[in-house]
């Protein structure tokens, strides 16, 4: 609600009744296999042409790297935090940068899922798109690069050069987690509404229309091998997709309800505890697409997953 020109009661502002070591533990056991599992896939995303020419994967590359910067900073001093009790070292610079990479890359990972769940229905339904050159560039790789940079740009300004004054409090999480910028109406209904609420909405109404067409297409075309490509693709949208909407949707929609009029009352639980949730969007997103990635499972076997080499070829000696 706008009350004498700022925004107040959109954001949680309180953290979730679970005691904080039980949070350590659940952050700490999770973390640790899934930075080294973001790592592997990586690894194998950019050593592996096959999988690295594959345009689906472009976007999987991103979220990756976004994650895994989330990982190493945000989910680390959350670690940090909740061990201490208190955000050390208690410095501005240090609350700036986990603003930046708390808000702004998590909110860039959703951005980045909106276009790949269109840039997901446009392989699947209109693959021809992307057999030419200046197409796919439009299609495919100037949409990625023009998303990244506005994330990069709009989330650097309002947070390492705000219109306003910041205040950090050293004794709650992400040094209370409130830039100055929400003070700002225009911004703050920009970053919530534009980068956050018509993301959400979008991979929503995305998934369902390629969940939809998908199972038209496959009652009126028997094609095998267009139904195998296809489900393999879906089954990849949606798996990612539903992991993304179980902690976003809620969040959004309270947020939504908030900006419309209502009370800062109403939902605020799900608010406190859908915000919790999305720390664990960003730990299981690795296991996800491991999950998912065909290819990536028959290359890595379990026993030597965490072994980064390529498979070795044995050569053959024939007879004469």
């Amino acid at each position: 609600m706008i009350t004498n020109g700022t925004l107040t009661g959109l954001f949680p502002e309180e953290e979730i009744s679970v005691p904080r070591q039980v949070r350590f533990w659940l952050f700490l056991i999770l973390v640790i296999p899934s930075i080294y599992c973001s790592c592997v896939l990586l690894f194998q995303l950019f050593v592996n042409k096959k999988l690295q020419s594959q345009l689906s994967n472009h976007i999987i590359i991103c979220l990756l790297i976004f994650g895994l910067i989330i990982e190493l900073i945000d989910i680390t001093l959350h670690l940090s935090f909740l061990q201490l009790g208190i955000v050390w070292p208690s410095a501005p610079a240090l609350c700036t940068i986990w603003w930046l990479v708390d808000t702004g890359l998590y909110n860039g990972s959703v951005i980045i899922m909106t276009w790949g769940s269109i840039h997901r229905y446009l392989l699947i339904f209109h693959d021809r798109l992307f057999l030419i050159a200046k197409k796919r560039f439009l299609f495919h790789t100037m949409p990625l690069i023009i998303l990244i940079l506005y994330i990069f740009i709009f989330y650097i300004v309002v947070m390492i050069f705000p219109p306003c004054l910041n205040s950090y409090d050293y004794t709650s999480p992400v040094c209370g987690e409130f830039p100055c910028y929400f003070d700002v109406p225009l911004l703050s209904i920009w970053d919530t509404v534009i980068n956050s609420i018509v993301p959400t909405a979008i991979i929503t109404i995305f998934s369902i229309i390629v969940l939809a067409r998908v199972y038209i297409q496959k009652r009126r075309l028997n094609r095998a091998n267009l139904w195998r490509r296809q489900r393999k693709m879906t089954i990849q949208l949606l798996s990612i997709c539903i992991l993304f909407l179980v902690a976003n949707v809620p969040f959004n929609f309270v947020t939504f309800a908030h900006i419309c009029g209502l009370s800062s009352s109403f939902g605020a639980d799900v608010q406190v505890y859908s915000d919790y949730l999305c720390y664990f969007v960003t730990l299981l997103f690795p296991f996800v697409c491991l999950s998912t990635l065909s290819e990536m499972r028959r290359k890595l076997r379990w026993k030597g997953l965490l072994l980064f080499r390529q498979p070795r070829h044995i050569a053959t000696i024939h007879p004469k």
